[in-house]
């Protein structure tokens, strides 16, 4: 009976080719951790760009609500009370054409979380929300300016998320409800 490990056959093993070394097994056990590494930060990196673009587009697509709705209201204002930039002393008030009385156009002031929610209506005192936030984005009317010559309105729109702002526009209308 010969033994299972002699001294030739354990030398012929040794000197076989056929399969992997250790030190190439490693170095593919290196590449496929690597390679898990690099997939796992790209992963990372392609869902912030799609969060990031995703809350852009909700940005814009507030911003799109809050301009048509802003602007209806400015549009087709009957009769304007005041001139100039609206500030706390120097309210804007115009006809509104949804509630058919004297109105005026606010952001709400930021409540105890210090975020603005929305874009408001006040008639009567009665108010109206007309923009709400929605989804952590809160719409403002920052600017608001009615020139009397030419029966303009002027106003800026911004949408913040926190202290940030996400999507703003400015625009010029003319009143036509004269």
């Amino acid at each position: 009976m010969t033994p299972l490990l002699d001294k030739a056959s354990l030398r012929s093993r040794l000197r076989d080719t056929r399969g992997f070394m250790i030190a190439e097994q490693l170095a593919s056990i290196v590449f496929i951790g690597l390679l898990c590494v690099a997939v796992g930060v790209g992963l990372q990196v392609a869902m912030n760009s799609y969060a990031s673009i995703t809350r852009q587009a909700q940005a814009d697509a507030l911003l799109q609500q809050a301009v048509e709705v802003v602007s209806d209201e400015l549009t087709y204002a009957r009769d304007v009370e005041g001139e100039g930039t609206q500030a706390p002393d120097n309210p804007l008030y115009f006809t509104s054409p949804t509630r058919h009385e004297p109105a005026v156009l606010q952001s709400r002031d930021a409540g105890e979380d210090g975020i603005e929610d929305g874009i408001w209506l006040n008639a009567a005192g009665e108010q109206s929300q007309i923009v709400p936030a929605r989804d952590g984005l809160a719409p403002k009317l920052a600017e608001l300016s009615y020139n009397a010559d030419n029966e303009t309105w002027s106003f800026r729109i911004t949408i913040a998320s926190g202290e940030d702002v996400a999507a703003e526009t400015a625009m010029t209308v003319k009143r036509i409800g004269s």
